[in-house]
């Protein structure tokens, strides 16, 4: 009876162990993401000429968790005592991994896409009261090789500077946090069997024995 229970238990543990080395396993891990962006400005909803432009990311570098530039929209300078006002005018951005670690990451779900609308009225070259708004990013988590990773847009909504400040730059900045999920080889899901089944023989001859 003993020795039964102790089986028991035993084999309980060992299932135990087994699914969960058998499980896919994450952690937070640090990934270095190679990247661009690309982003355009209607027209629609702008009342003269429209003097705001989106500026991309062409060559992008930096280690996840981390917060990073989606680009910069630019706000150009008007002549004194024009104006031009902004109305629900959409914005679109893309974000899209090159590599991870130096490899291009497969799978790949990226393009993700980013939007919202800018409003607000531009005066001269150095009198602004235009934000530009975002959306809540619609697939936020994505897959790129071996990490899932999850962007969230910061600084929402954001003042467009002037053209006398900053040269007229203002940074759009995201965050994006990445986990490195694991699969178990072959060689761990075989070795895990034929232990769990080199117990159970020898749990029966000592049954046999007992008896």
């Amino acid at each position: 009876m003993r020795m039964s229970c102790r089986w028991t238990g035993l084999r309980a543990g060992i299932l135990t162990l087994g699914i969960v080395a058998l499980t896919a396993t994450s952690g937070r891990a640090d990934a270095l993401m190679s990247y661009s962006t690309s982003g355009s400005i209607d027209s629609t909803g702008v009342s003269g000429p429209g003097i705001i432009s989106f500026v991309p990311v062409t060559n992008g570098e930096f280690s996840s968790p981390s917060s990073f530039s989606l680009g910069d929209f630019q706000v150009a300078a008007l002549p004194t005592g024009q104006s031009t006002t902004y109305v629900n005018t959409p914005f679109h951005i893309t974000y899209l991994a090159n590599t991870v670690n130096g490899i291009a990451p497969d799978p790949n779900e990226t393009p993700i896409s980013v939007s919202g609308v800018i409003n607000g009225t531009i005066t001269g070259g150095n009198q602004s009261s235009v934000q530009a708004k975002f959306d809540t990013v619609a697939d936020p988590t994505f897959i790129t090789g071996a990490f899932q990773n999850t962007l969230n847009i910061l600084d929402s909504p954001l003042s467009l500077v002037p053209n006398s400040t900053n040269n007229g730059k203002t940074t759009a900045q995201a965050h994006i946090d990445s986990v490195e999920t694991t699969v178990p080889e072959p060689t761990s899901i075989a070795l895990f069997v034929t232990t769990l089944a080199g117990l159970g023989v020898r749990h029966r001859v000592r049954a046999r024995r007992a008896a």
